[in-house]
């Protein structure tokens, strides 16, 4: 299971950071908006074709999220969702997988195959066919 995962070491500083940024926007000491507003975003794909790569929109997702709103996440990019699932199932200790890591071992790559064909769905009818002409 752990090589279908993300690995535990970067799963837990991301986890620490989204989770800062979190609580920091919600004392009010940091407002997301400006600190997403300060992140440089580059994205080779949209720069060689013109058209938005499956990943576009996922840190504004993730801001949103941060945030509070989810509603603006799924307009972003909608598989942030599935992002933080993996993100947490990563954190959490493996104990408490013992007793369904044969199963979730043998289910993980059928759910990421879904996960796959549902991204490659979604960027080929939202991103791609409005860019033909």
């Amino acid at each position: 299971m752990q090589q279908c995962l993300i690995p535990r070491n970067m799963a837990r500083i991301c986890a620490a950071i989204f989770l800062a940024l979190v609580i920091a926007n919600l004392t009010g000491m940091v407002h997301i908006e400006k600190v997403a507003g300060a992140i440089p975003v580059f994205c080779p794909f949209k720069v060689v074709t013109g058209i938005e790569c499956p990943g576009c929109g996922m840190t504004r997702a993730l801001t949103s999220l941060i945030a509070g709103d989810p509603g603006n996440a799924v307009l972003y990019n909608p598989f942030c969702f599935f992002l933080l699932f993996v993100l947490l199932i990563s954190v959490l200790p493996l104990h408490w997988f013992k007793p369904v890591l044969p199963r979730l071992e043998h289910a993980l790559p059928v759910v990421y195959a879904v996960a796959l064909s549902l991204v490659i769905t979604f960027w080929v009818f939202d991103r791609l066919l409005p860019h033909a002409h």
